[in-house]
């Protein structure tokens, strides 16, 4: 069953988080208030940086952002000792602005990618990578060029771990399903038995890949993802009320799949109705009627996977 990676709400204990490096303090205060429920963690490189195309690198380059990625790594190991730790070296996307990270048609952003990973892995070789395999926007076969260069590089001898990066806005299910399937292929072919890890992968994707990853993160439960959600509340959560609600029912929408959910993060949504209920009828007083409506069903499929 495939590990599922987030940065819950503050009041929902869940033992898989992700880190944003762009925002690290956020995560960090999370893990300080539940400790002891943090079982693994994943801290990402904060890619999404390039989502503005003006920004063509990290601040202070690659090597300013490996060496803040050791740091935050050294502090999270600090104050949860007994989780398993991931660090995702500084890589270079293509999907937020096709072609906007190369720097000529032979240095692309998957030449960037492997440079800054070699350098980590070089310089930091007790930090336990997560290693990012990279692409070309929209070409599954793209990947293959970066795994090339790791097998060249003896990285693929060294490691178990690897992100598929370059899917995190890619809404086709076919070019998501075509992508993970090449990764997994080939490192099979080569004898090499490796978890994979895929950054931003869609629910509507999940079923098609669930057999050849071993864990995903996203931190899309924000926004309403069920038509019930949506009608009720047609915009991103605003307030912790209904970052709880849009959670739980995320999670309602993962237990479809084969995901590995601990039954007590629904326990505590359980928990939590009535004082979402409560929250929510109160702020929005013309919505009542459907609020209670919605949280009804919510609370109703949330007890058909406790009990």
């Amino acid at each position: 069953m495939a590990i599922f990676f987030t940065l819950p709400p503050d009041s929902i204990s869940y033992p898989y988080i992700l880190i944003n490096a762009n925002n690290p303090m956020v995560g960090i205060r999370y893990i300080v208030s539940h400790r002891k429920s943090v079982e693994a963690v994943i801290i990402d490189s904060g890619i999404e940086i390039f989502r503005d195309p003006m920004v063509k690198d990290y601040p202070g380059g690659y090597l300013g952002c490996i060496r803040r990625q050791v740091l935050l790594y050294r502090k999270i190991r600090s104050l949860v000792p007994h989780a398993k730790i991931y660090v995702t070296p500084c890589d270079y996307c293509d999907d937020y602005n096709p072609r906007s990270l190369w720097l000529s048609d032979d240095f692309t952003n998957i030449e960037r990618t492997v440079v800054s990973v070699v350098t980590a892995v070089d310089f930091f070789p007790d930090v336990p990578w997560l290693i990012p395999i990279q692409g070309w926007y929209r070409k599954p076969s793209s990947l293959i060029i970066c795994l090339e260069y790791y097998k060249q590089l003896g990285i693929l001898n060294k490691y178990d771990y690897y992100a598929v990066a370059n899917i995190c806005t890619e809404q086709s299910s076919k070019i998501t399903t075509r992508s993970i399937k090449n990764v997994y292929h080939y490192l099979r072919q080569l004898g090499i038995n490796a978890k994979l890890h895929i950054f931003g992968l869609k629910i509507a994707s999940l079923e098609s890949v669930e057999r050849y990853i071993h864990s995903f993160d996203s931190t899309a439960w924000t926004r309403p993802v069920s038509s019930r959600l949506h009608s009720v509340f047609p915009w991103s959560a605003k307030s912790e009320e209904e970052r709880v609600l849009f959670f739980c029912e995320y999670m309602l929408r993962l237990a479809r799949h084969s995901v590995a959910l601990p039954m007590e993060v629904f326990r505590q949504c359980i928990d939590q109705l009535p004082r979402i209920k409560k929250a929510l009828v109160a702020r929005y007083t013309n919505r009542a009627r459907e609020i209670e409506k919605l949280l009804l069903e919510v609370a109703d499929d949330l007890r058909k996977i406790v009990y």
